[in-house]
């Protein structure tokens, strides 16, 4: 089992400039408030961080950047989004040359659906190219509807048959809570599973998750894996305090069906009361201007407060 593997990692949103590169300078002032506030784990370019978006330069560069602004390598989970095993195996590699061990890689995209054997070889093929056997791969289930782009558990079985030491995880971005349970079921005891649908974490009762929401609610987050109330320091007499769940829920809500990445950072802008923070790389769905006011409106009712 991967070690010190726990608690909440952030799936962190990315800023931009005003050319859509990566803003490393309000990254790093991200995560440093971040870990101020006791979140201190991060994967960066995972499914909120755009990661299929950006290159292996960018990445590097980013990496290098958050690092030599404070970030431990050990405090990283870094996303690798390809179709070619060898472009993943760079990345990986020279991200290892940095001092990074942990990564997060996806299924290939491009001319789905591929059978049990050629995703075995995918992955396999990867492994064997980084050369190195001291790092943990953690293998992403994007779920959605048709589940194309998940590796079947027979895949993920022969993977860690394979390679043991290397195959560490899953981070199940599927918002059913049966999706995961069954990867409990199936591979609890060889495996770290890390779910990313916040609902369903105090049911789940694990010690990880990957959450986006953190990059908002840190604490909420952090008090609903642990399954815990809020410690608020001041309750106003008679005023009820919202649980943990609660607050997740309302600010899902809040989320509703607009662009997830573009709507939380939207939320994010306001709260860094910097409007940069609403750009997304393309291809990824942008917010209409009735869709920015509906939302950033709503969210004045959810009242965010710092202790969250």
């Amino acid at each position: 089992m991967p070690m010190n593997f726990q608690g909440v990692w952030v799936d962190t949103l990315t800023p931009l400039q005003e050319n859509l590169s990566i803003d490393e300078a309000k990254l790093s002032a991200h995560l440093r408030n971040l870990s101020a506030k006791g979140v201190e784990q991060f994967v960066l370019f995972g499914q909120a961080g755009e990661g299929a978006s950006f290159s292996t330069d960018e990445k590097l560069s980013a990496v290098s950047h958050v690092m030599a602004s404070g970030l431990e390598a050990k405090n990283i989970l870094l996303g690798v989004q390809s179709s070619s095993f060898s472009e993943a195996a760079q990345c990986i590699r020279k991200a290892y040359d940095l001092g990074v061990r942990r990564f997060l890689v996806s299924g290939p995209l491009h001319g789905q659906p591929f059978t049990h054997l050629t995703l075995f070889e995918y992955v396999d093929q990867l492994i064997r190219r980084v050369g190195h056997d001291d790092w943990q791969l953690f293998l992403h289930q994007l779920g959605g509807l048709s589940h194309a782009a998940d590796f079947p558990e027979v895949t993920l079985n022969d993977l860690h048959k394979v390679h043991p030491k290397i195959c560490a995880g899953v981070v199940d971005q599927d918002v059913h809570m049966n999706h995961t349970v069954d990867l409990i079921r199936s591979f609890g005891e060889l495996m770290t599973i890390a779910p990313c649908h916040e609902p369903n974490l105090a049911v789940l009762n694990l010690k990880v998750c990957v959450s986006a929401l953190a990059n908002l609610i840190p604490h909420v987050v952090e008090h609903l894996l642990v399954d815990e109330g809020i410690n608020n320091a001041t309750k106003i007499a008679g005023m009820k305090v919202a649980k943990p769940d609660d607050r997740v829920v309302e600010l899902m809500t809040i989320l509703g069906t607009y662009p997830a990445i573009a709507a939380m950072k939207l939320l994010l802008s306001q709260h860094y009361r910097m409007e940069s923070w609403e750009r997304v790389r393309p291809p990824q769905s942008t917010l209409t201007k009735e869709a920015k006011t509906t939302l950033l409106a709503t969210f004045k009712t959810f009242n965010l407060q710092a202790t969250e």
